[in-house]
């Protein structure tokens, strides 16, 4: 075998090499990351705020803003549908399934975790009302600004979000005083 023939071989075999890393290794990591991420985004503990940056809005109005918001907050993974009350500021969110199939503590505490998340990126959001098959749950701005303060833009700060928001939420007395 002459040079030539034994470079090529080389740089066959590195390729070869190179390609099962990244195909056996590199891409099922990152696939089981993004799965990691997707399933954390489903719930109020440990969702990623960042992911709602984008739908930061002055008004209510803007029906895709808001869908694309929910659909980047917990419990994007139940199917809903979207009703905006412009005039009074307001949002109702039915949700197409029961509290009793999702498991009421999660609602709860995502229901929380949506309803700061939505009045701190919508900045004119007064109210949100949450329909599900056979409940219904509301929150007023002002509830939710006695409680983490105004304005609540300012707890959209990932670090502050955490602090203030989601470690209050693992506190089921913290939860419970939002449903009585």
């Amino acid at each position: 075998m002459n040079k030539k023939n034994k470079m090529i071989i080389g740089l066959l075999a590195i390729a070869v090499i190179l390609f099962c890393i990244i195909q056996f290794g590199i891409i099922p990591a990152d696939q089981e990351k993004q799965v990691e991420y997707a399933k954390n985004q489903t719930d109020a503990l440990t969702h990623d705020i960042t992911s709602i940056e984008d739908y930061k809005n002055p008004y209510i109005g803007n029906a895709s803003n808001v869908g694309n918001l929910f659909w980047n907050l917990p419990l994007n993974n139940v199917d809903m549908k979207f009703e905006i009350d412009s005039e009074a500021c307001t949002l109702t969110v039915n949700y197409l399934d029961t509290v009793w199939n999702i498991g009421e503590e999660k609602v709860q505490r995502d229901l929380i975790y949506n309803s700061v998340a939505a009045m701190a990126a919508i900045d004119n959001l007064s109210g949100i009302t949450y329909n599900f098959s056979g409940d219904s749950y509301s929150f007023e701005r002002t509830q939710i600004e006695d409680v983490f303060g105004t304005p609540l833009s300012n707890l959209l700060e990932q670090e502050k979000w955490r602090n203030d928001v989601q470690d209050k939420l693992k506190d089921t007395d913290f939860v419970e005083q939002f449903y009585k």
